[in-house]
């Protein structure tokens, strides 16, 4: 079964024309601001005088029109490393973790580090964060971005995340896992789809890497676990598998108020639109 037909079958007609339509319409461009480098009026005054209209819609999180993206990507503002351009969806895994200072974090499958930097930013200047990425190329990529944002302090790994299962078994309060997924929030001209086997080894990969981080969780600590795809077995069935193991784990309700959540028992789904990407996340607690 192709992705349309896949999708015809899992959404009513209205939700389906809605949803396919969006993967063809230009996005609004998201944004939040660097606190860790700058401070927020010095940011918001530069974005008034670039004549950037912008809305804030989450915590520190912004949008603008897809026209303002060209003046966003060549601004100073940009260059310095004051804004990172994200789109809302990815930065809702962020929210959903909600570390405090005193937190010890670790984001599994970091790079490009646009969660991340958000983390830290939530965080504070030096807070006890560490980022993985098994890629060598992602992992520069992870670290320059990093240092672009004033994030030096945050300790990296270019490790395979799944090895925390054995160095860090009960290390940490909290976990972000966005883990590699098909990307079909990506989808549209010149999308590449997947097989069914290439899925299928992503699914097996998910449930992998979310057996660590739970195993590297503390008790009473919670895991974020996220996708930008809309496939079940990507996303329900890697929490359903989770829920079978061997780990005492509850799934605790997640709910921003946005018009295209889909909440279930095993997460929420955000369907996309002219603003939010496709997107998936389950907040796992991992019971005393």
């Amino acid at each position: 079964m192709n992705f349309k037909d896949y999708l015809k079958s899992s959404l009513n007609k209205a939700d389906f024309q809605r949803v396919w339509d969006s993967f063809f319409e230009p996005k609004s461009v998201g944004f939040y601001l660097n606190l860790l480098k700058f401070d927020r009026d010095y940011i918001i005054s530069n974005l008034d005088d670039l004549g950037v209209e912008f809305r804030e819609i989450l915590p520190n999180f912004y949008l603008c029109k897809a026209e303002f993206k060209e003046i966003l990507t060549h601004s100073e503002l940009f260059n310095k490393g004051a804004i990172y351009i994200q789109n809302p969806s990815s930065y809702l895994a962020v929210l959903a973790l909600n570390p405090a200072k005193n937190d010890i974090v670790l984001d599994m499958c970091a790079s490009p580090g646009g969660k991340s930097i958000a983390l830290a930013n939530m965080m504070g200047y030096g807070a006890d964060l560490a980022v993985m990425e098994s890629d060598s190329k992602r992992f520069y990529t992870l670290k320059a971005n990093l240092n672009k944002y004033g994030c030096e302090w945050v300790r990296t790994y270019n490790k395979d995340a799944r090895s925390i299962s054995r160095s860090c078994v009960g290390r940490f309060d909290k976990i972000l896992l966005d883990a590699p997924c098909s990307s079909y929030s990506h989808f549209g001209d010149g999308f590449v789809e997947k097989t069914a086997k290439e899925i299928k080894s992503l699914s097996k990969l998910q449930k992998q890497l979310l057996n660590s981080a739970l195993s590297a969780l503390k008790l009473g600590g919670c895991v974020v676990y996220s996708t930008c795809t809309l496939f079940e077995c990507e996303n329900e069935e890697v929490i359903k598998n989770a829920l079978g193991s061997k780990f005492d784990i509850s799934i605790q309700p997640i709910s921003f108020g946005l018009k295209g959540e889909i909440v279930s028992e095993f997460g929420l789904r955000i369907l996309p639109d002219c603003d939010m990407d496709a997107f998936f996340l389950a907040k796992i607690v991992k019971n005393n």
